[in-house]
């Protein structure tokens, strides 16, 4: 194991960047996740790691030890120290630096699948890749101007399970619905619209070529992008509110999508 004691140390000053900043996540290709939970998980999904940092104090300093004998890199922190770079109200005591994944994406006959357009929310991405993994889903399109995957919270709020299904990342919605119908998928957006279909009123496709869009928290889809779609359809609720925050949209939806 290795000790630093400074916090002037190049690898302190490149995970307190690689925390706050996406574009230096681009240029390393490196991330952070926090915690034994989502660092295990990580590494069960076969995610490569670099580093893992570790509280002088830590409970899982024994199980830092442990993953050194595996071939991690093991670095020791003062409590001092490692206090700088949680962004845990309560920390466990390890941080990992982790390699991004390569966008290695296939589409999967009769799967289903979800779209993702501009969505900037990172608490409502990590809980929509967590709900997507739940549900069986085959794979996640995020279009590129979405909040960073590799952002921080997204990586906690799916407690590192956003590995553990295929994610591919697009510059254009048109171009991945297009791919979609020569597969032979129907697409549904979803929107509040008049000319759309209440959830409780689609049958969905017979078979699971299924692909479903869902927009901006507070733009949607843009009606362009709809007049591609083969059914417009929206969840029904009172007039108290006019529209349900997305991640939980998207657990409706796929909910309904499950049970046919």
């Amino acid at each position: 194991m290795v000790k630093i004691i400074s916090k002037d140390n190049k690898l302190i000053k490149s995970v307190k960047r690689l925390t706050t900043d996406k574009k230096y996540r681009d240029l390393t290709n490196l991330f952070v996740a926090e915690s034994f939970r989502v660092i295990n998980t990580l590494i069960k999904n076969k995610v490569q790691i670099r580093n893992l940092l570790v509280a002088s104090e830590s409970k899982y300093f024994q199980v830092a030890k442990d993953y050194q004998k595996a071939g991690i890199d093991v670095v020791i922190l003062p409590n001092s120290i490692f206090n700088t770079l949680t962004s845990l109200a309560t920390s466990d005591g390890l941080i990992g630096v982790f390699h991004k994944l390569k966008n290695n994406f296939n589409f999967v006959k009769d799967g289903k699948y979800v779209i993702l357009n501009q969505i900037q929310n990172p608490g409502n991405l990590g809980s929509i890749i967590r709900t997507a993994v739940g549900f069986d889903v085959n794979g996640l399109i995020i279009s590129n101007d979405s909040v960073d995957l590799y952002h921080p919270a997204i990586i906690r709020a799916t407690m590192g399970s956003c590995f553990s299904i295929p994610i591919k990342f697009i510059t254009s919605l048109t171009d991945i619905i297009h791919q979609f119908h020569q597969q032979g998928f129907k697409i549904y957006g979803t929107a509040i619209s008049p000319s759309a279909q209440k959830l409780s009123d689609t049958t969905f496709n017979n078979s699971n070529a299924v692909a479903i869009i869902f927009g901006n928290e507070g733009n949607g889809l843009k009606d362009s992008i709809l007049k591609e779609c083969d059914e417009t359809i929206y969840i029904s609720v009172n007039d108290k509110i006019d529209s349900l925050n997305v991640s939980v949209a998207v657990g409706i939806i796929l909910y309904q999508l499950c049970k046919r």
